[in-house]
């Protein structure tokens, strides 16, 4: 009989025990489930804020003090970083048209240039597990990329550099473009969203400007001419966009 009651009550005890367990193990996921929808809800709202401001190297910063690794807020600082470049290269068409600014010419291709590094290196990053990503964040990144390092070669040839290593980039970039058409059509976008890395590729394919690359000598007179026309292509042509709206909403 006493051996009964004590299996009895090792068996209430061992329940007793089991049901505390689990009700600290509920609470404490109870807790954590409630925290992740905070951190979501503050994250949201930030995310918010930052895309509600109109200065595009402003958003950028506020992106990255979010301090998350997110494909989507990541291409959103690609975004702005994109039209930030674009907007280094007008004050830098203007600049050296102004004899009043030309001095200022090579500040603005400095910074272009540093900043077009820095967009490489997010679009590098972004894509060392492109797999992981959605395809249409995917196909965005790889024309981002493409698109600055069109917009290297410029500079490049603002700098007067080596032609052959202009020709390595340019090549590059088509690739990358070609990236972009196979990721986009694994998408359900839009057809001119599709159309946008095929623009790009088929722009810089075409016959009138790759094969100035390819018959391009190192010589100054030459090297002149072959960035007269690609800055000519670069501001002038829609194709270069960086694709998705900047309003990409991030799922919980």
């Amino acid at each position: 009989m006493k051996s009964k009651n004590s299996k009895t009550i090792a068996f209430v005890i061992l329940l007793a025990v089991s049901c505390m367990l689990l009700g600290i193990y509920s609470a404490s996921q109870y807790r954590a489930v409630g925290a992740r929808e905070t951190r979501s809800r503050l994250l949201q709202q930030e995310l918010k804020a930052a895309d509600a401001i109109a200065d595009d190297s402003a958003a950028a910063a506020a992106y990255k003090k979010l301090d998350s690794a997110l494909p989507e807020i990541q291409l959103r600082i690609l975004q702005r970083q994109w039209r930030t470049a674009m907007e280094l290269l007008h004050y830098m068409q203007r600049a050296r048209s102004n004899v009043e600014l030309q001095n200022e010419t090579g500040v603005y291709s400095g910074r272009l240039k540093t900043l077009l590094g820095e967009m490489l290196d997010r679009c590098s990053s972004m894509l060392t597990d492109a797999s992981s990503l959605p395809s249409d964040i995917v196909w965005q990144v790889y024309n981002l990329a493409g698109a600055a390092k069109v917009l290297s070669v410029f500079v490049m040839l603002e700098n007067e550099q080596n032609v052959d290593k202009v020709q390595g980039v340019m090549r590059d970039a088509l690739t990358d473009f070609k990236s972009a058409i196979e990721a986009v059509d694994k998408t359900s976008v839009p057809p001119f969203q599709k159309n946008i890395p095929r623009w790009n590729f088929e722009l810089l394919n075409g016959e009138e400007y790759v094969q100035k690359f390819e018959v391009a000598m190192t010589d100054m007179e030459k090297n002149q001419v072959l960035k007269e026309n690609l800055e000519t292509l670069l501001p002038e042509m829609g194709g270069y966009a960086p694709g998705e709206p900047i309003e990409t909403k991030i799922e919980k």
